[in-house]
């Protein structure tokens, strides 16, 4: 049957404004978004933030900017007004942060709205009360001069939008991540955000871009930063702040771009960053950059998102070699203050430049957690510990002992059948059939010969059917997780009293994040108090963790965990995930490679569940066979 042609009918203007609100107005953040860049735009030099319930019920924004008569107040209800262009050429000359006309009308169509705005010149100000799209009432009112907007129960003529909507410290978390982004683009603006009748943040104007950074990101970021100084060329400038060579931070959200005052997602200038610091920053790990870039308007496109997070430039790849020219300049040059080599007259270079203030030493106790972590490539306890503290850990280091030296039955497993068979159909296991009465050491020390150490990596081993060669960093990582499992699992992870408790404080986001995942934390053997709001008290950890590593193990990890809760949309990490990123940072650096050491290792492996491969996946074995070999040598 033919389809009858459809009828295309105009749609109404509520229809249109909820479909822009959509556009637009995605999050209550996107509301403090619009309404801030709008207030900069009228020239505010202070503007405050008021939110609840993470700004799903109630958003205020007031400024100190230029105001507006009624007649302007009505207009700019309007669909498509705006004093920021006029003529489709000045898409491409854009200088304010708004331009569409789109975000206030967009507001007012989903939410109670009330706008109260009041120029200078005026004796009075305009009150202008809106539900819905609809305008219910425009009166006279009494107010300093400025604008204030307040948006109340948001979504109300949507309601399908709510429920999309994350909890409220989610929301809170980018509405404070939004004002710390633009308080550090404009150093003259003085903006507070308050939450729940609470100050949560209040920016400084007029400060140099390390103290910035520190007063709005903390002190934790800013003490690893140092300043980029202005560098143009052309019509391009670009300054900021930049991450010292040799630090680094788990996630990529601590690299910022503000593209003429306004931040913006640039694939250039992270591409940039990425390759400036790829010889600095470890794999998997990634570097900080707070980038100022000034351009020529006309040479970068704002009009390609809807909410104006992505900008389009003209010369992206130019923009990029400029980037990371003058970041890869500015490593060197820091690098080279920092060197302790000579110069060609025999002075020490790092005698010709200013030593950096050194931080008190943080007290170390005499027994740390990493006295009683048992190696697995040596298989010693440190015995440094004092007589007190001898007698109620001693039990519990005998377990641990007793639990890294057990070896088990070697894994009947399909994976490693390959590479531990010796040839026999009706043997399984590591080396083949076990003898009755010989422990698995024994069984391997027959079958597997241990040959040698290449490049302090790989383990080599001849077996009766080739050559097998073990990655000792997918080893260790392998083995250091199934003992991590069985701690959660067995809830009964070893763990060390500190003499000096470790305050940790957290921003919102990462609070709900590391509340989420605080049993997990426990269970591994992290004893834990609440100390405020979204401050806690570590006075326990594994024994596994060196004492100065543990507030650095733990920012890490809840910034990694709150970066793959929101892809995976997961709101607690499984035991796996998080026995994953405790093996994350270990290696085969502090490794010794000997016949004894390689050969625990490789038992402690196949008696595993699954030797075959590490926790991120990567083989921990590989095998050449006889013939393999002999056709490589043409002897076949």
């Amino acid at each position: 049957m033919k389809k009858e042609p459809p009828e295309i009918r105009i749609l109404t203007d509520d229809v249109a404004n909820k479909i822009a609100a959509g556009e637009v107005i995605e999050r209550p953040a996107a509301v403090a978004k619009e309404l801030l860049e709008n207030a900069i735009d009228a020239g505010a030099k202070r503007v405050e933030i008021e939110i609840k319930h993470g700004g799903k019920s109630f958003v205020k924004v007031l400024d100190d900017g230029c105001g507006m008569t009624r007649q302007q107040a009505l207009m700019s209800l309007e669909p498509h007004a705006t004093s920021k262009i006029r003529v489709p050429e000045d898409l491409f000359n854009i200088s304010s942060y708004g331009f569409r006309g789109e975000a206030v009308p967009s507001i007012a169509s989903v939410s109670r709205f009330k706008m109260r705005t009041k120029p200078e010149e005026q004796k009075f100000g305009t009150e202008i009360d809106v539900y819905a799209g609809e305008v219910n009432s425009v009166r006279d009112c009494g107010m300093a001069d400025g604008t204030e907007i307040t948006v109340e129960n948001l979504f109300c003529s949507v309601p399908a939008r709510r429920k999309f909507l994350k909890s409220d410290n989610v929301e809170a978390s980018h509405i404070v991540r939004l004002c710390r982004l633009y308080a550090l683009a404009l150093p003259y603006l003085s903006l507070t955000l308050v939450e729940n009748s609470r100050v949560v943040f209040r920016s400084e104007s007029n400060l140099k871009i390390i103290d910035r950074i520190e007063r709005i990101f903390g002190s934790e970021i800013s003490s690893k930063l140092v300043e980029l100084k202005p560098v143009s060329l052309g019509r391009m400038s670009l300054e900021g702040a930049i991450l010292r060579a040799g630090e680094s931070f788990p996630t990529g959200r601590n690299i910022c771009s503000f593209i003429n005052g306004r931040p913006v997602e640039c694939k250039a200038v992270y591409s940039a960053v990425k390759e400036a610091y790829s010889q600095y920053v470890p794999k998997g790990r990634f570097a900080a950059a707070f980038l100022f870039l000034k351009v020529d308007p006309n040479d970068v496109d704002v009009n390609v998102h809807p909410a104006k997070r992505e900008v389009r430039l003209k010369n992206d790849f130019q923009v990029r070699d400029f980037i990371l020219e003058s970041l890869v300049s500015a490593l060197e040059k820091s690098q080279a203050n920092t060197t302790s080599f000579s110069d060609k007259n025999g002075a020490k270079i790092s005698e010709l430049f200013p030593k950096r203030e050194e931080k008190p030493a943080v007290p170390v106790p005499l027994f740390t957690p990493r006295d009683t972590w048992r190696s697995a490539n040596t298989g010693i306890v440190n015995p440094v510990l004092s007589e007190f503290q001898k007698a109620d850990s001693n039990r519990n280091l005998k377990e641990a002992s007793a639990e890294v030296r057990q070896v088990g039955a070697f894994a009947d497993s399909p994976q490693s059948r390959d590479i531990q068979s010796d040839g026999d159909p009706n043997c399984a296991g590591a080396g083949g059939c076990v003898a009755e009465g010989k422990s698995p050491k024994e069984v391997l020390a027959e079958s597997w010969r241990y040959v040698g150490c290449l490049k302090k990596r790989f383990a080599l081993f001849e077996t009766a059917k080739g050559l097998v060669i073990m990655s000792i960093s997918s080893a260790l990582k392998r083995v250091r997780y199934e003992m991590i499992m069985r701690d959660l699992q067995s809830q009964n992870a070893l763990s060390q009293n500190l003499l000096i408790p470790i305050s940790i404080k957290f921003e919102r986001g990462d609070d709900e994040c590391f509340f989420a995942n605080r049993k997990a934390f426990e269970s591994c053997g992290f004893v834990i108090e609440d100390f405020g709001k979204s401050f806690y008290r570590i006075t326990g950890a594994p024994v596994w963790l060196k004492y100065g590593e543990i507030e650095n193990f733990v920012r890490d990890f809840v910034e990694i965990a709150r970066e793959e809760n929101r892809i995976l949309r997961k709101s607690k990490l499984s035991d796996e995930n998080f026995a994953n990123m405790l093996v994350r940072r270990y290696g085969a650096a502090n490794f010794s490679c000997t016949e004894t050491s390689a050969m625990e290792l490789l038992a402690q492996l196949l008696s595993g569940a699954s030797g075959a491969s590490s926790p991120d996946g990567r083989p921990t074995m590989k095998e050449i066979s006889d013939s393999e070999l002999a056709r490589m040598f043409q002897m076949v």
